[in-house]
């Protein structure tokens, strides 16, 4: 399966995913789908809202 860009909808070449540091029930967790365009853009996003990023490249 192909995943696509959230922002743009392009093919998508990484996964982001972030979870706050905090402890909660259930964890707090998100993730985004980038091109390479807008990579940079929302790894600043998950940063600024979660304080950490995990990036794992999207192969296929």
């Amino acid at each position: 399966m192909t995943r696509l860009c959230d922002d743009c909808g392009e093919h998508a070449a990484w996964e982001l995913t972030s979870s706050r540091d905090a402890v909660v029930v259930p964890p707090d967790t998100t993730a985004m789908a980038s091109c390479p365009a807008h990579r940079l853009d929302a790894t600043e996003h998950m940063l600024n809202q979660y304080g950490n990023v995990t990036i794992t490249e999207v192969l296929g």
